[in-house]
């Protein structure tokens, strides 16, 4: 589960990404139409705003996902390879640029997004430690019964997805609150 403070920022992010692409959608169609110096100017701004913010979005969600990750992540590279981006878009004085530069992120965002998905199961996986570690104590404490048993065997078994581990530390915590 995000934290509030990033739910509110990352939902900021991206109104003004929406609202940056909303811009660039605009000024895009009025060069096309138009094909002016200064329709192509707009159209570059709007272009260089929206690449940005879209950056600064995904760059904020990955620095939130390395805050919340103990051990050592390659987030870091990902993070420094968007800021570098940030810096290009900045230089950008063509709409051809920026279709080159958006092409380099958008094939970059696959490795990327791999990489976010990693450090979202590192963070379930030890947020589904805690909870077994939780449940410990009310094990310990509890008289022997079969709910007992049923409840240690859900929590023995070993599997490497999170899923079916969260659906059996689940199960064994109902069946602890069973118990009397």
């Amino acid at each position: 589960m995000l934290p509030v403070i990033l739910v509110a920022s990352l939902f900021a992010l991206g109104s003004d990404y929406r609202a940056a692409y909303q811009q660039y959608l605009l000024a895009k169609n009025q060069f096309q139409q138009y094909k002016t110096e200064s329709t192509r100017l707009t159209a570059v701004t709007a272009t260089r705003q929206v690449l940005t913010a879209r950056n600064l979005l995904w760059k904020t969600y990955l620095q939130n996902l390395r805050g919340q990750l103990a051990g050592d992540t390659n987030l870091e590279t990902e993070i420094n390879y968007l800021d570098a981006q940030t810096a290009e878009f900045s230089q950008l004085t063509s709409l051809s640029q920026a279709k080159q530069l958006s092409k380099a992120w958008e094939s970059h965002l696959y490795k990327s997004n791999q990489l976010a998905a990693s450090a979202r199961q590192q963070i379930l996986s030890y947020r589904l430690d805690q909870l077994a570690s939780r449940l410990q104590p009310f094990i310990d404490q509890a008289s022997p019964s079969s709910t007992l048993d049923l409840a240690k065997q859900k929590l023995g078994v070993l599997t490497t997805d999170l899923k079916q581990r969260y659906q059996l530390l689940l199960e064994a915590a109902n069946l602890l609150l069973q118990l009397p």
